[in-house]
């Protein structure tokens, strides 16, 4: 097999170089092919050695590619390490979340962004996903890693390891130091080198730029600080005021949800309150279709009332007239009955008629010598005709 990731296969701990972009360039030619390299590690896989080590440093690349890549180092047998030379960024800092042991150069860092690229949203958003699962391996909880990577954050070695994004990390200082042969008594080496250095800083130390010393003091760093301190400390500032900013989003947006929640809440009262309004109305209505309904009743009763009376004072009124003592025809039955009909009248006209003579006539009532009399058949009929037409006034 042609071995074109692999350092050397027949070592112990075989190395592999993740040293480009991942995924091929269809024009140059240029990249790392995923699935090439998982075939690679497959087979570094199947010789045994006792682990196999992944040194990253890419800027990532493309997704598929990356997939393959992440699944051969998690489903291998043989223990594979992970170890960030310089940058792993996008789908390269995914990649190294997927090792057994994460080994970070006190240089090097990480960058997580979301996926992007082509027209399909839906997939982009299944690849967001996805990836925020694989970084999960770290412990982070998805959500966390979702916002960490929709601000797209840069984490420095220390940072990686204070937030469980890498198990270790190495110091440069500690590797390829120049041996110096032990001269003179034992001490003398580190102070040769003490003093070697500061001739050399000396020699290469360029005059500090003035407005650098003014930046420095405006960070609140040590004038001597260096540019990669400065800088540091500028992108922690701007970290902080993008974090500042996205929590005040947050907070308008928390503010916009209450109003948005308060003008539910009154819409919702709006409505129960036209609702009260509307049962209020039926009942309403139903009390007035009732009290109609009431009334109705009452007037069919004074109706029937009326028509009973009407019946027994006409039937007492034709009984006379059958007898003859008044004349038989309706306009005077229809008199008699109405007089008849007044409050208090039938018994009077009762008493009437049965006083008059078959000729019609109406008896004199006759009394003492000086008295007079107090009511003639005529004037009680006036005094009920009064009372007839004052019922009908009311």
């Amino acid at each position: 097999m042609e071995w074109k990731y692999t350092v050397d296969p027949t070592a112990e701990t075989p190395v592999m170089l993740l040293n480009n972009d991942i995924g091929v360039d269809p024009t140059t030619l240029n990249g790392i092919d995923g699935s090439l390299f998982q075939a690679e590690l497959m087979a570094l896989d199947a010789m045994k050695p006792r682990s196999i080590e992944v040194w990253i440093n890419s800027a990532g690349g493309n997704v598929d590619d990356g997939y393959n890549i992440n699944s051969a180092i998690l489903l291998s047998k043989t223990p594979v390490d992970t170890v960030c030379l310089g940058m792993a960024a996008s789908i390269a800092g995914v990649i190294f979340q997927a090792g057994r042991k994460r080994i970070m150069m006190d240089y090097s860092w990480l960058m997580y962004h979301n996926p992007h690229g082509g027209d399909d949203q839906k997939l982009l958003n299944i690849m967001k996903g996805s990836i925020a699962k694989m970084i999960a391996r770290s412990g982070k909880p998805e959500a966390e890693i979702l916002t960490m990577m929709k601000k797209e954050t840069f984490i420095y070695a220390d940072e990686a390891l204070q937030y469980g994004l890498c198990d270790e990390v190495r110091k440069s200082a500690d590797h390829n130091k120049k041996r110096l042969t032990m001269l003179g008594e034992p001490g003398e080496v580190s102070n040769f080198h003490k003093q070697a250095n500061a001739v050399l800083n000396k020699l290469l130390e360029k005059p500090k730029n003035k407005i650098m010393i003014k930046v420095a003091n405006k960070l609140g760093l040590n004038q001597d600080a260096s540019e990669d301190s400065i800088l540091s400390a500028i992108a922690d500032i701007q970290n902080k005021a993008k974090s500042d900013l996205e929590a005040a989003e947050d907070r308008v947006k928390a503010k916009q949800k209450e109003l948005d929640d308060a003008k539910d809440e009154m819409e919702k009262l709006k409505k129960e309150k036209n609702s009260m309004k509307e049962e209020k109305d039926k009942i309403q209505k139903e009390k007035d279709s009732v009290e109609a309904a009431k009334n109705a009743l009452q007037k069919e009763k004074e109706e029937a009332e009326d028509a009973m009376l009407t019946e027994k004072c006409k039937n007492m009124v034709e009984g006379f007239a059958k007898a003859g003592r008044i004349k038989n025809d309706e306009k005077t039955i229809s008199f008699y009955t109405e007089l008849a009909k007044a409050e208090g009248g039938f018994d009077i006209v009762k008493d009437q008629l049965e006083a008059l003579p078959l000729n019609k006539i109406a008896p004199v009532i006759n009394l003492g010598k000086d008295e007079k009399p107090k009511y003639t058949f005529a004037g009680q009929m006036g005094v009920i005709a009064n009372k007839l037409e004052t019922q009908k006034n009311k």
